[in-house]
């Protein structure tokens, strides 16, 4: 029954005005609950120390710039949701004590006009989030031509930038969302994402993690605030491992 509750409101979403003029509030409960069980985040405004923002209207809604800053270290975990995606649950992020005051860019695919929010939890399980209104669409779904050697060319290439303090990860893959009809058979095309990107220092210590849904945009990209080396290990739902 709550499914088909909140598929009726993503549907509404997409044809009544609410909040902000373009976005539906009454998402994110039932979200939050599936997500959280009985669990309850706190909504922060005005803060400093929990922000995601982006652009007020998205030039591509599979390509959307999403930054998200921590000045603080009391988040163990952030979870990346855009209320009205098919699948609301974006990526985790799980931090270290590396990595809790930061700065996390990334590209996102946006399938309609949404709220999209980061949730902080603490060691404890607490929560806390923080949310910014995009305009998109069509990010999600679509057709693509699943022959089109250019999805597949280079797979699993990495490319790694370290510039001041900053660490920008790209890798090579389609990220079939499994919502994509392919343009010669007119079937959806399957799943097959990036699921888990973890950076480690030159010890092996996981620095940061993030375990990443089908949202996340081809070729996935992620920048974050980090003063020291690292070495890239990526894997996929088919079990392909690729490493810088």
């Amino acid at each position: 029954m709550k499914v088909l509750l909140l598929a009726l409101m993503l549907f509404t979403s997409q044809v009544f005005a609410y909040d902000d003029k373009h976005f539906n509030p009454d998402l994110w409960p039932y979200i939050q609950e599936r997500m959280f069980g009985v669990r309850t985040a706190v909504e922060l405004s005005n803060n400093d120390e929990l922000t995601i923002s982006g652009p007020k209207r998205a030039a591509s809604g599979a390509q959307v710039p999403i930054t998200i800053t921590v000045n603080t270290d009391r988040f163990v975990k952030l979870h990346l949701v855009i209320d009205a995606n098919p699948v609301q649950h974006v990526a985790t992020f799980k931090l270290t004590d590396k990595t809790q005051n930061t700065e996390i860019s990334t590209r996102v695919r946006m399938e309609t006009d949404s709220y999209v929010r980061i949730v902080g939890e603490t060691v404890n399980g607490d929560l806390f989030t923080h949310k910014t209104g995009i305009r998109a669409s069509g990010g999600c779904s679509g057709y693509m031509d699943v022959h089109d050697p250019a999805l597949t060319k280079d797979l699993g290439k990495i490319l790694f930038k370290d510039k001041e303090g900053y660490k920008t990860t790209r890798i090579k893959h389609p990220m079939f969302s499994g919502l994509q009809k392919d343009l010669e058979s007119g079937g959806y095309i399957p799943e097959w994402i990036i699921k888990t990107i973890t950076w480690v220092d030159e010890e092996e210590y996981i620095i940061m993690q993030a375990d990443t849904k089908i949202s996340i945009s081809q070729d996935p990209y992620i920048k974050f605030k980090y003063d020291g080396k690292v070495h890239v290990i990526a894997e996929d739902t088919k079990g392909n491992i690729f490493k810088k």
